[in-house]
């Protein structure tokens, strides 16, 4: 079973797939901000590499694929569009051959390996012998400042089949499925135990101008 922290000495896991969001429509920032550059490179550049060095598969979760060819990621467009996050989060899990699936919001411009690597390993370590298939959490999902993050974290791929009855039902509150998932939830003192470092900066969320600058000021200050 891996270690959780063993992401560091190891390569990345081909029992998980990395799902990014990047599907919305970006209204209140005014410009596609999957595209935004922060310190010469894209935020969905930067949450490619990222989710590289965890998962063994990326899936991109977008409805306008011309705009990240030249990431070279295999696209994957809404079966339910115009749902929101959920209907990205269920078409890249159908579309998952792995057991575990990584998910992050493409405006989440610090998420870390390290954040990453805490929430596989807790995964893991709830299954027996570390059998992919075994019983074990249907999602892990950190809780930071009292929130639930459900745009970064960890769901297993059966988890989909009661997406999908949400979006065929236009229940589409993400923390209402969330409720009715066996989902792991992991406090923030927890997460800082296994990274080391307080993850409150990796789950830092780009929505307007504003939030842009901010995070511009957060990365010339690393």
């Amino acid at each position: 079973m891996m270690e959780v922290g063993e992401w560091r000495r190891s390569s990345p896991s081909e029992r998980v797939a990395g799902i990014i969001l990047a599907g919305g429509a970006s209204r209140r920032m005014g410009a596609n901000k999957a595209l935004l550059s922060l310190n010469g490179e894209s935020l969905i550049e930067r949450t490619v590499r990222c989710l590289e060095q965890v998962c063994g598969r990326i899936l991109l979760s977008a409805n306008d694929p011309d705009s990240f060819r030249h990431l070279g990621v295999e696209c994957v467009p809404d079966v339910y569009p115009g749902q929101g996050p959920m209907a990205g989060i269920h078409a890249a899990l159908m579309a998952s051959d792995r057991p575990w699936n990584m998910v992050a919001a493409c405006d989440m411009p610090f998420i870390s390996p390290a954040l990453l690597g805490a929430l596989l390993g807790l995964a893991e370590a709830g299954q027996g012998q570390g059998d992919p298939a075994a019983a074990g959490p249907g999602a892990v999902i950190p809780v930071i400042q009292g929130r639930i993050h459900p745009l970064l974290a960890l769901y297993r791929k059966e988890t989909a089949a009661g997406l999908e009855r949400r979006l065929q039902e236009g229940e589409l509150r993400m923390t209402d499925w969330v409720e009715e998932l066996d989902a792991l939830l992991v406090p923030e003192d927890q997460l800082e135990a296994l990274m080391g470092c307080s993850p409150r900066k990796a789950v830092f969320n780009m929505n307007r101008p504003e939030d842009y600058e901010e995070a511009c000021r957060m990365d010339a200050e690393d």
